[in-house]
C-alpha cells in the first residue's frame, strides 16, 4: 500500500530526485510559482507525507509516472 496517490506520484516524477530531503527543498522552491490552486494544494499535501516519513520509507516508494488508459 502506497502512502500516495497516483496524482502525488506523477507530481513528484516533474522532480529529478530519489533523495527525500532534496524533493522537499525543490517542492519548495517551486511552490511560490504555483498559480492553480488545486496545484497548489497537491504540492503542501507531498509535502506533508514527505516531511512526515523516513528516508527509508521514501526509498521504498517507487516514482513511476501512471500512464493514461486509453
Amino acid at each position: 500500500m502506497s502512502k500516495f496517490t497516483v496524482e502525488e506520484i506523477n507530481f513528484m516524477c516533474v522532480f529529478e530526485t530519489q533523495d527525500r530531503t532534496d524533493m522537499i527543498g525543490q517542492i519548495r522552491q517551486v511552490m511560490p510559482h504555483i498559480k492553480d490552486s488545486d496545484m497548489e494544494e497537491l504540492a503542501e499535501q507531498v509535502l506533508g507525507k514527505l516531511q512526515n516519513m523516513s528516508d527509508e520509507e521514501f526509498a521504498g516508494v517507487v516514482l513511476e509516472p501512471a500512464e493514461e488508459i486509453s
